[in-house]
């Protein structure tokens, strides 16, 4: 019996495992300063990933995915795994022999898939950077990316993240007497995510213009950055006419230096039209009907509204002594967002998913229906050297459907990882 629980325990440590090897292949050739002509490096990141899930999330979900409880159709099942459906391999290659600079190419896929699935090949990041230009599919530049994500063995969290990633071109460069000061513009596009409950979007055509202003704080160890987009939602006006309307959003990343054992990191994002796409780590949450957050809505009118969304979220790492080995992270997050049209209308449209009874019809009358969905994420790690990372972690929020009543359902879950790197 004992040797059977050691065995469990061992697998859920193993659960979320992540295996990193660099293998670099620098050319002979030289350029004129002594640099290698060509630098290729491939990366294979192994990832084994555990979950716990306590009960309210979907069974078929990896992690905190708040947007999946339904207050009204709650879901009390527990379930556990660990799979390799994050496994990535990653091949980068500099090429050195241009007077303006280096030319990189990046490749970064990974398998993915429902439990069961046996996973599937998908293209996460391809992008070519050259000369202050970036052209690809790469994180969106209206967060903030890598740079912006929290420490944490959920690495889809928080939910309130701006982390899709999307096709894009965009421009940058370094301003400044002290070049602390950089500029980001150029366009994206997230029609593949664009989400319209209760009518047809012909085409699905859209194309989002972003500037982006990002300032290096102590001794570039901090930053803080603002973004600022437009998106343009297609939608079928009546039976034989189209028409298009704008969505809008702004973000805010910031981090600094709390002391020389801590830091702090915080993300803010407010719009409306844009819940589908830049919200809830973009489209790797959902999978139909009230699962997804939608862009805009058909009202009980027929009349075309986007949805208003803000959120944010806020996390500090703490390291507990000299060598820095044992650390805490403490993540919170928040979203909300507001449908403005009424019950049976979202009933209708499945934005909301009723139960038999009609409880969310009946008992609610407004018309205009808010959903919110506050995390919290806290955990505890320790290096056991440089390259090797143990940690125990705990995830929780809730979903809350607000309107003349309040129904909530909460979402649990535990995680237990060990990373390595060599």
């Amino acid at each position: 019996m004992k040797n059977s629980k050691f065995a469990f325990l061992f697998l859920v440590v193993i659960g979320c495992y992540t295996a990193q090897a660099q293998i670099n292949f620098p050319s002979q050739q030289k350029t004129d300063d002594g640099k290698s002509l060509y630098e290729m490096e491939f990366s294979p990141r192994l990832k084994l990933n555990g979950y716990l899930n306590l009960g309210g999330n979907d069974m078929n979900s990896q992690s905190l995915n708040l947007n999946s409880a339904d207050p009204y159709n709650k879901i009390d099942q527990k379930n556990a795994g660990f799979n390799m459906y994050q496994t990535q391999l990653a091949w980068k290659t500099t090429y050195n022999g241009f007077s303006k600079g280096p030319l990189v190419t990046y490749v970064e896929a990974q398998w993915w898939g429902a439990p069961g699935a046996g996973g599937n090949l998908q293209l996460r990041v391809a992008y070519v950077d050259y000369n202050h230009w970036h052209i690809g599919q790469d994180w969106t530049f209206f967060g903030n990316g890598v740079p912006s994500w929290y420490n944490t063995l959920d690495w889809e969290g928080p939910n309130s993240g701006t982390w899709a990633r999307h096709l894009q071109v965009k421009y940058y460069n370094d301003f400044g007497v002290d070049k602390s000061w950089k500029f980001e513009g150029g366009v994206e596009s997230s029609s593949e995510y664009l989400k319209i409950a209760g009518g047809v979007t012909p085409g699905q055509f859209s194309v989002d213009p972003i500037v982006a202003f990002t300032k290096k704080l102590h001794d570039q160890t901090g930053y803080l950055r603002l973004a600022f987009m437009g998106r343009t939602l297609r939608y079928e006006k009546d039976t034989n006419d189209n028409a298009m309307t704008m969505g809008w959003g702004v973000n805010v990343n910031y981090k600094t230096m709390l002391n020389e054992k801590s830091y702090f990191m915080a993300q803010a994002v407010a719009g409306s039209g844009i819940g589908g796409s830049y919200t809830l780590s973009g489209a790797l949450f959902g999978n139909g009907g009230a699962g997804n957050m939608y862009d805009a809505i058909y009202d009980q009118n027929g009349n075309f509204k986007t949805v208003p969304i803000y959120g944010g979220s806020a996390g500090v790492e703490y390291y507990f002594e000299e060598k820095k080995r044992l650390h805490s992270n403490l993540v919170v997050g928040y979203t909300t967002m507001t449908y403005n049209a009424s019950p049976v209308s979202l009933v209708n449209s499945k934005v909301i998913n009723d139960n038999s009874t009609s409880d969310f019809v009946n008992n609610n009358t407004n018309s205009n229906t808010r959903i919110a969905l506050p995390s919290a994420s806290i955990n505890a790690m320790y290096d056991i050297t440089k390259n090797f990372l143990i940690g125990l972690e705990y995830d929780a929020g809730a979903k809350q459907i607000i309107n003349t009543n309040t129904q909530t359902s909460t979402v649990n879950k535990i995680a237990v990882g060990m990373m390595v790197g060599f």
